[in-house]
């Protein structure tokens, strides 16, 4: 596993001595220059930029802007409804233009080569025959397409050989349809015009007249951050338990710290504000098929922002074994006070190890596991 600042998170997985199989789970950043980023994804990647599976957390581009750096067999993102992309134009043209609009749209169009695959949000009722939930992927054959369009959340990406499964994904797509109707609720109540504002023709003109009204609807309701794809990543051996840490800058501290095994599981947030819903499905999900307690690692949502409630990740009601690894991506001058001091400080009352990595090279993280 290789963490970067921003957003750029990669997993390789090696078998019988050789590569056999490459995961990123979100390419970004707004920390550095993009032609800096495009040579650090290079490098990084040991010049190739070849991806079995990328997952898209969203569509904000500290997120993605490397991602077109890379040349991704297979795309996973959240499913989002044409009033949940609304949304993310309003704000664009609201505030600042933050968000992809195109890749959230049509991706396909941007990756021509590639197979995508939008993950439902969770309890969504779709009996589509295009629906699926599960994948196996044969390592052997890791590109064939799967010709899937739609997947359910909490469902399962198997990696496997012929004789033996190596490794599972299984991707969550928090229900962001309460937020989007919540959000048309108020529209409504402040007698704006619904269909004005998504008609393309005329949205513009209809935006700019009642931008103030707009905004005060967006900064009532708070939460931009609810439709980050959440991704479980670990292997599928009872025995791959075995994480050790290379980091630069703290070294010395590495070694006297970290010199023990940590279970190889994984949970990466995006962006995501954590909630009772996410913990009452998708934790208990995964307690009760015993995978909860096999992670030794956590990517702590949104840069560690406070609004993110990321401390929350561990103090769950159902069990993490502790002490666990929680890593914080993060810009070393960013303009928004990320991450919150008061965040780090829960997360150690509560047995995390906090790590964090920032553009500079010297913060990055390495982490490699055994069978």
């Amino acid at each position: 596993m290789l963490f970067r600042s921003g957003a750029f998170y990669s997993e390789k997985i090696e078998y019988n001595d050789k590569q056999v199989f490459r995961m990123v789970y979100d390419c970004g950043s707004k920390s550095i220059p993009e032609s800096l980023l495009a040579k650090r994804i290079k490098s990084d990647l040991a010049n190739n930029v070849d991806i079995d599976i990328l997952f898209i957390s969203h569509f904000d581009k500290d997120h993605i802007n490397g991602i077109y750096n890379l040349n991704p067999k297979l795309i996973i993102i959240p499913f989002l409804s044409k009033d949940q992309i609304f949304l993310l134009k309003l704000y664009n043209e609201l505030y600042e233009n933050v968000y992809d609009i195109k890749l959230a749209e049509t991706p396909e169009e941007l990756f021509q080569e590639a197979e995508v695959i939008r993950v439902l949000p969770d309890d969504s009722n779709n009996d589509d025959s295009n629906t699926f939930s599960e994948i196996n992927i044969n390592i052997d054959q890791p590109h064939k397409r799967k010709n899937i369009k739609k997947l359910k959340s909490k469902s399962i990406i198997q990696l496997s050989t012929d004789v033996n499964s190596l490794w599972e994904y299984i991707p969550y797509n928090p229900n962001w349809n309460k937020y989007a109707e919540s959000f048309k609720e108020k529209i409504l109540e402040e007698d704006l015009d619904w269909e004005k504002l998504t008609n393309p023709s005329s949205n513009s003109r209809y935006i700019k007249k009642n931008l103030s009204i707009l905004k005060n609807i967006y900064d009532k309701l708070g939460k931009k951050n609810l439709h980050s794809l959440i991704v479980y990543s670990n292997s599928t051996i009872d025995n791959c338990i075995s994480i050790k840490f290379f980091s630069n800058k703290f070294n010395l501290y590495n070694k006297c710290l970290y010199n023990r095994f940590y279970h190889s599981g994984c949970i990466y947030f995006g962006d995501i504000t954590f909630n009772s819903e996410i913990e009452n499905s998708f934790y208990k999900f995964l307690s009760e098929s015993k995978r909860l307690q096999k992670i030794g690692l956590l990517q702590v949502p949104h840069h560690g922002s406070i609004d993110s409630k990321g401390h929350k990740i561990i103090s769950s009601n159902y069990l993490f074994r502790k002490p666990i690894i929680c890593i914080i991506s993060v810009g070393e001058f960013n303009q928004y006070g990320h991450p919150s001091a008061y965040l780090i400080q829960e997360l150690q009352r509560n047995n995390g190890i906090v790590l964090m990595v920032t553009e500079a090279s010297s913060t990055l993280i390495y982490l490699e596991g055994f069978i």
